[in-house]
């Protein structure tokens, strides 16, 4: 059986006093700043040299800009769909 292909990869990066999502496309060979959930740059320490910055696809959004992304999209994420309830209890087990 051939290993299936990601369409993506995330990583995380703590450096210089804070945390740094990144994710890579298949086919691209650069890693972008990008976070669904949040900011993709998270400061967890007072002295950090970084700020929180809000970045979708390598793209740099303001937040109030953002939140409006957020607002516009459609649909519950897949672990809040009915029909999808027995995808979240085969990975609990």
């Amino acid at each position: 059986m051939a290993k299936k292909q990601k369409l993506y990869e995330y990583k995380t990066i703590n450096s210089k006093g804070a945390i740094i999502y990144l994710a890579r496309y298949q086919g691209e060979e650069n890693w972008k700043f990008h976070r669904w959930d949040g900011p993709a740059i998270e400061p967890y320490s007072p002295d950090s040299e970084l700020f929180t910055a809000y970045y979708l696809n390598g793209i740099k959004y303001n937040v109030d800009r953002y939140n409006e992304i957020m607002q516009e999209r459609e649909g519950l994420p897949w672990y809040k769909n009915q029909s999808m309830k027995h995808l979240l209890s085969d990975y609990r087990n």
